[in-house]
């Protein structure tokens, strides 16, 4: 089913975890179309790894077109950032894809033009739905719940409503972490990896979960003060709490 799927991408930081994500997993979309302008300023330095994790995290000094011609997919661009435009639109419905795994600019809601194609969007949240619908929901639940999470759901008319596919719990990240850019985009990008191989061997998208009587609840963009105090909350890098130890 990979083979018909279009990776329907943003230039975002999210983009490029997903699109590195699945080349180092060795999923490949059938096609990819990157949406707006190429970036004009300088990339920044490659995200530093801890100790512990088992997450790949995004190297966003990496192109997308790099990422993408590497690992040899049919990629074009197009000009427009928002995917409800009906240049889009008729491009995605030109292409038939089976499915569209989709990564667009923050904020962007998939509108009835896009979702009436009659293709399913997957969508990668980094909440536990139903429970984190909404915006910016990874701060919430590292105050809340003292946890991240990530959920791939179908798209729906309803925000984070649809039926969701997969999720998946995650430890926070230790202090100094680009939370927004980088610990964001590397949890959803795993367990969409997670899907994707279990939709190459099924042949199809897996079965939904039962989520019918979980307690739903919808988060507007969060605070700067609350952000702020969700990442003062943050454990303490282990080797940085090692080197003060040993004096080094």
């Amino acid at each position: 089913m990979l083979d018909r799927t279009l990776f329907l991408a943003a230039r975002t930081a999210r983009s490029q975890a997903y699109a590195q994500a699945m080349a180092a997993a060795g999923l490949h979309p059938g096609q990819v179309l990157i949406c707006g302008e190429p970036e004009t300023e300088a990339p920044p330095a490659p995200a530093a790894a801890w100790a512990g994790t088992r997450l790949a995290l995004p190297d966003l000094a990496e192109p997308l077109e790099s990422t993408c011609g590497a690992a040899g997919w049919s990629t074009e661009a197009i000009a427009s950032r928002n995917v409800n435009d009906a240049e889009v639109v008729a491009r995605i419905r030109a292409l038939q894809p089976a499915c569209v795994i989709y990564s667009g600019f923050g904020g962007q809601i998939v509108g009835t033009a896009a979702l009436g194609l009659g293709v399913p969007f997957l969508h990668s949240h980094s909440g536990w739905l139903p429970r984190y619908r909404g915006s910016t929901t990874i701060y919430f639940s590292m105050l809340e719940a003292r946890e991240c999470a990530a959920s791939v759901l179908v798209l729906a008319a309803e925000i984070d409503a649809g039926p969701v596919l997969a999720r998946r719990r995650y430890p926070l990240p230790p202090g100094g972490t680009d939370v927004d850019r980088v610990y964001d985009a590397a949890i959803r990008a795993d367990l969409l990896c997670s899907v994707l191989a279990e939709t190459q061997r099924l042949g199809a998208l897996p079965t939904s979960l039962r989520t019918e009587g979980e307690t739903a609840q919808t988060y507007f963009v969060v605070h700067p003060v609350l952000k702020h105090v969700a990442l003062l909350a943050l454990p303490e890098r282990s080797d940085a709490r090692a080197a003060r130890e040993t004096g080094s």
